[in-house]
């Protein structure tokens, strides 16, 4: 089923209004939404519900690598999948790294985000693939782990993003071959001229990279300015949601997104105070948490964001620390996000595009920026 692109070429995706639906049909996304869920949900009931060491930290990654490709057919999906597990998983490990000194936080971050942020250059599938990198390294920067486990971290996470890509396979396998041949949307020699051609600060996807890696840096360096180092990760993690390319479109994701994290924070406080440490129980609200955030990703901003606060929220629950704290933190940091994206963009904005000069008056129509092959 067709979520927003299935060719994978799509340049941008637009959130809808508060009041609104779409662009992609509820019903197809949200079906795509719990199939892709499956191997989040299996992990999460193994870890969870048997009280694995690991935490969760299979069912992440599995959860990180269900985004690259979301919206394309069950072999293509499997292909983008299996080539972001191992960078899911080296992420991971740079985070666990860098993760307990703040220079080192700080200055990964930016070099990561910045390349998350430039994949914009090539499609939108593309940066869905960089910044499910990016947030595996914010994840586990986020972690109160140390050097030795790094190579569990890679290890976990690489296993959970082959898992959602043996799944797709299974799924492509017992007939699930709608579009397939067309759904790739991968073009290595047109990928590389988008990247060429759209370096240089006049270039819209250069200067986001630019922008996109100093606000995620600028967000870890506010939560060890402010002593937030156990859970402020939030702070990052809101900017890594919202920043996009343009400032009309993040604008507006900003305003979706607290509305959404406000929705989250009540109903996740909630269902962790319901639910009182039930690991199977807790697993499987993980699990439509994830089904949600996977299917209304492309159908209701304000209604995935409020997907994944769940899911942010509970899994925090499910690790030993109170809901009502995690929640007022997450508003916190939520809040601090927020104003670092506006921020970015106010101090520096896109450049308005070049005019021609014409021999009668001197101007002329804009002239196009730099962009990529569609």
């Amino acid at each position: 089923m067709e979520l927003f692109n299935a060719s994978g070429a799509a340049m941008r995706l637009r959130a809808s209004p508060l009041f609104a639906i779409g662009p992609s049909a509820p019903g197809p996304a949200l079906r795509r939404g719990a199939l892709v869920s499956i191997p989040v949900g299996a992990a999460m009931l193994l870890e969870l519900g048997l009280s694995s060491p690991t935490k969760g930290a299979i069912a992440t990654g599995a959860l990180l690598a269900g985004f690259p490709g979301l919206d394309a057919p069950a072999r293509a999906r499997a292909g983008w999948q299996a080539a972001v597990a191992p960078l899911v998983g080296l992420a991971a490990t740079l985070g666990v790294l860098t993760g307990q000194n703040a220079i080192l936080a700080v200055g990964a971050m930016a070099l990561v985000g910045a390349a998350a942020g430039y994949c914009f250059a090539v499609s939108l599938r593309f940066a869905i693939f960089g910044l499910s990198v990016a947030l595996s390294l914010l994840i586990a920067q986020g972690l109160p782990l140390d050097p030795g486990d790094a190579l569990p971290a890679f290890l976990l996470a690489t296993a959970g993003g082959l898992l959602q890509a043996a799944f797709s396979l299974l799924v492509w396998a017992t007939g699930d071959r709608e579009e397939e041949g067309g759904g790739e949307g991968w073009d290595r020699r047109a990928a590389t001229a988008a990247l060429r051609a759209n370096l240089g600060l006049e270039a819209t996807p250069f200067r986001h990279a630019l922008r996109f890696g100093a606000a995620l840096a600028a967000g870890v360096a506010a939560y060890w300015l402010l002593g937030m180092e156990e859970h402020g990760f939030w702070i990052p993690l809101t900017i890594l949601f919202v920043l996009r390319p343009e400032e009309d479109e993040t604008l507006h994701r900003l305003i979706l997104r607290a509305i959404g994290t406000a929705a989250g924070l009540v109903l996740a406080t909630a269902l962790a105070e319901w639910l009182r440490g039930d690991g199977v129980a807790i697993a499987l609200a993980l699990t439509v948490a994830t089904a949600f955030a996977y299917g209304l990703l492309t159908v209701q901003y304000a209604l995935f964001t409020a997907a994944i606060t769940t899911y942010a929220v509970l899994l925090a629950d499910s690790i030993g620390e109170a809901a009502l704290r995690a929640a007022g933190q997450r508003a916190l940091a939520t809040a601090i996000g927020i104003l670092i994206a506006g921020l970015a963009f106010l101090l520096w904005p896109n450049p308005r595009p070049p005019r021609e000069r014409t021999p009668e008056r001197g101007r002329g129509v804009p002239a196009p920026t730099a962009s990529p092959p569609a």
